[in-house]
């Protein structure tokens, strides 16, 4: 069995032509599907999966107000800080004041800060322990993707508080 993998073009291409490919993707997904890191990509995130409305949520009701109960996040700026509040302002059956639900108010604050340090503390407890031990190429490739995550959330909590 051969594989093989296809790629577009937006103009022919003759024999011999480089070609360039901009995955425009974050760190985790480049290293999951490729195989590798980009030291400078202003695609990157950290990905904060694990979270789900449940039947017994005080926010069960509203949970019709979302997308998803339960979401993926790509965690970068204030605008995905925002979204994860939104979605834990319905787990928790808050209230929202504001029309875009992206506000970090004093209500939601205490359960963003609590998801986002949980995270850090899986990360940080991930690089201490040295957990990656496969290769030795692949093991500092995931450490380094760790360290980039880390520093998404550590960032999405500053803006929380």
């Amino acid at each position: 069995e051969q594989k093989t993998a296809a790629t577009r073009a937006s103009r022919r291409i003759q024999k011999g032509d480089q070609v360039f490919e901009n995955y425009a993707q974050p760190n985790y997904l480049l290293f999951t599907y490729h195989g590798f890191l980009l030291e400078e990509n202003s695609h990157d995130c950290a990905l904060l999966d694990g979270l789900t409305i449940h039947r017994n949520d005080p926010g069960a009701k509203n949970a019709h107000q979302l997308q998803s109960i339960s979401p993926t996040f790509c965690i970068r700026d204030e605008v995905s800080v925002g979204e994860l509040a939104r979605f834990l302002r319905v787990k928790h059956g808050l209230s929202s004041d504001n029309s875009s639900g992206l506000t970090i108010d004093d209500d939601v604050r205490s359960y963003l800060i609590r998801v986002l340090e949980d995270r850090i503390a899986r990360l940080s407890e991930a690089v201490d322990k040295n957990t990656v031990r496969r290769s030795a190429t692949r093991a500092q490739l995931m450490k380094e993707m760790v360290r980039n995550d880390l520093k998404h959330f550590q960032h999405a909590l500053k803006t929380a508080q």
